[in-house]
């Protein structure tokens, strides 16, 4: 099994260890959601090049049963991927018709999850944690933050978009996009900004959508006016994109709700890995149960471990181990029909935490890479 520690600092891609604040300043804050990597954030070594992660729509099929495995997998892939943040679309639980008090549980099950990726995590509600319910709307604000906001990160502006409003089956009420329009006013000059949804504005199935396609035409509007380029929602469980007006609308909803489309139309269950370069993001659809990590001698005067990479691509991944000392020497190596290759490894520091290092190592598509440290004495 991977080394699993929750820790009150993390370490991301590169960059200098923050307060949350330093998110970015507004009067409709939105902060990460309460995990242990809330605390501490950092930004990135340049501005405009960063990782994150997006999913969403990971609740169950019903009252009374567990949520799925796949959420917690998935963000136990992320604590190897290590971006820099995770956005999650919404339908975090069943809710609906629960009682308070099965909500409440469901947000403790979802949260343990969510603590499992190390990195700060924000949320967009969907209509299964409001379903029309003030007292539901007030448990999440409890438990889960603002219902809508917006923060900025490594030069760009996130805005979370709370589309399941009363009265609305998918939209945004006059409040709501009053605030939006005052936002983007006062961030119209970011390098990039990023919406991110649970009711897509143009989902593949047109019934899945804004009700009020007016509601809906005038937020599409708002987001051509102010130079939006991404918008990403859930509630579909599938993925699909598409482009409106340059705009580029992405729905994923994969993280283990019952799958609304065959596995060719997008009906499969998947996370986003989004690279922002610049005013780009390059998006790669990820499976989960494709990455893996595990401890394989957690001696501090031996440790190794072992990355495991089942996906068609090579990626930087991180293993957690503990330190040798001042004079380790880490490597890597893969093993496969015989031949025995060596990788380059680096080695990051644990903010906060001196016995313990990662390791990144760029895993090949298909391979995986043996990690070992050693004293060099």
């Amino acid at each position: 099994m991977r080394h699993v520690r929750i820790k009150l600092l993390v370490v991301l891609l590169l960059g200098v260890t923050l307060p949350a604040t330093c998110f970015g300043e507004s009067s409709h804050m939105l902060s990460p959601l309460p995990t242990p990597a809330a605390h501490f954030v950092t930004q990135p070594s340049k501005p405009g090049h960063f990782t994150f992660v997006l999913g969403g729509d990971n609740r169950s099929v019903g009252r009374g049963v567990p949520m799925p495995p796949t959420a917690p997998q998935i963000f136990s892939e992320v604590a190897l991927l290590r971006p820099n943040l995770v956005l999650w679309t919404g339908d975090t639980i069943y809710g609906t018709d629960d009682t308070l008090a099965e909500a409440d549980q469901e947000y403790d099950a979802f949260l343990k999850a969510a603590a499992l990726a190390e990195v700060p995590v924000y949320n967009a509600p969907g209509n299964h944690e409001i379903h029309d319910r003030p007292e539901m709307a007030k448990l999440y604000e409890q438990r889960m933050g603002l219902l809508y906001g917006s923060f900025d990160y490594g030069g760009v502006h996130f805005i979370a978009l709370n589309t399941a409003d009363f009265g609305m089956k998918g939209g945004v009420g006059p409040e709501q996009m009053r605030w939006l329009e005052q936002d983007l006013e006062e961030h119209k000059n970011a390098s990039l900004i990023v919406v991110f949804t649970h009711y897509p504005l143009f989902p593949k199935n047109p019934d899945e959508g804004f009700s009020d396609t007016t509601n809906r035409d005038a937020l599409h509007q708002l987001f051509l006016k102010y130079g939006v380029k991404y918008v990403f929602s859930g509630h579909e469980h599938l993925y699909y994109a598409s482009v409106h007006d340059g705009i580029h609308y992405i729905v994923s909803g994969g993280a283990g709700a019952p799958s609304d489309a065959p596995v060719e139309d997008g009906g499969f269950q998947h996370y986003l890995l989004c690279e922002v370069d610049g005013k780009e993001i390059h998006i790669t659809v990820m499976q989960p149960w494709r990455l893996f990590a595990e401890i394989l001698k957690a001696d501090p005067q031996d440790p190794a471990g072992m990355l495991m990479n089942y996906t068609l691509q090579d990626l930087p991944m991180y293993l957690e181990l503990p330190r040798v000392g001042d004079d380790e020497k880490v490597t890597a190596t893969i093993t496969y029909k015989g031949k025995k290759t060596t990788l380059p490894a680096s080695e990051e520091p644990v903010p906060g935490d001196k016995r313990h290092i990662y390791i990144k190592v760029v895993v090949p598509a298909h391979r995986a890479a043996m990690v070992e440290l050693t004293s060099t004495r």
